[in-house]
């Protein structure tokens, strides 16, 4: 009987024992999962390009920078010069002297600190010749663009021919700005044909 007793408590003690909780493979299967998830979500991928907080290299590549107005005025100046003015002056800035279009790099004319006169020859175009860096240009007169651009516009195809320093490093003068252009046009509003350099030395004397 005695035997058989500590059998009965032998089988006690190990049927309390017992396994594991079924509890704590739920919450095993559990930690499973949110690690499985926090990684997907917090790995980037295991892409070495990518940075928290994003998920992935194309969340990256799609990232907007923030831009100054002085790079933005450049931007988009620079794309009214390739539209408007690269067919003659051409992307470099260096213009035709075969066909007499003159260079816009290192220009006097453009790198005059007061930028009144360019933007009168933009606006209302110029006729003769005009002499650039010691040559003489003008065999083909430049049309009028102010019917086609806004002040806006001027001011920042401006900004782009004065501070594109693949040009030269002499092009690192200050942005032009829309009110700058809006007072130069207000003073030659009434003027409907193309300028000679004459006329513009005579209209803005201020300018070298």
């Amino acid at each position: 009987m005695a035997v058989i007793k500590k059998e009965e408590n032998k089988e006690q003690v190990n049927s309390s024992i017992g396994g594991p909780s079924p509890w704590v493979f739920v919450l095993v299967l559990f930690l499973v999962y949110w690690g499985i998830n926090y990684l997907d979500n917090n790995s980037g991928g295991f892409n070495a390009k990518v940075y928290a907080p994003h998920k992935n290299a194309t969340a990256v590549a799609n990232l907007k920078v923030q831009k100054s107005p002085e790079e933005l005025a450049f931007e988009s100046g620079g794309r009214v010069y390739r539209g408007i003015c690269a067919a003659c002056h051409q992307p470099n800035g260096m213009g035709s002297e075969n066909v007499g279009y003159p260079p816009l790099a290192g220009s006097e004319w453009v790198l005059d600190q007061s930028p009144d006169r360019v933007i009168a020859i933009i606006n209302n175009g110029l006729q003769g010749p005009i002499e650039v860096a010691g040559k003489t240009y003008g065999t083909v007169a430049m049309p009028a663009q102010g019917g086609a651009l806004s002040d806006e516009d001027i001011a920042n195809v401006m900004s782009y021919i004065r501070r594109n320093s693949d040009w030269g490093e002499e092009h690192n003068l200050s942005v032009i700005t829309t009110e700058q252009v809006s007072e130069v046009r207000a003073k030659i509003a009434d003027r409907t044909s193309a300028w000679t350099v004459q006329e513009l030395i005579d209209q803005f004397p201020d300018s070298q």
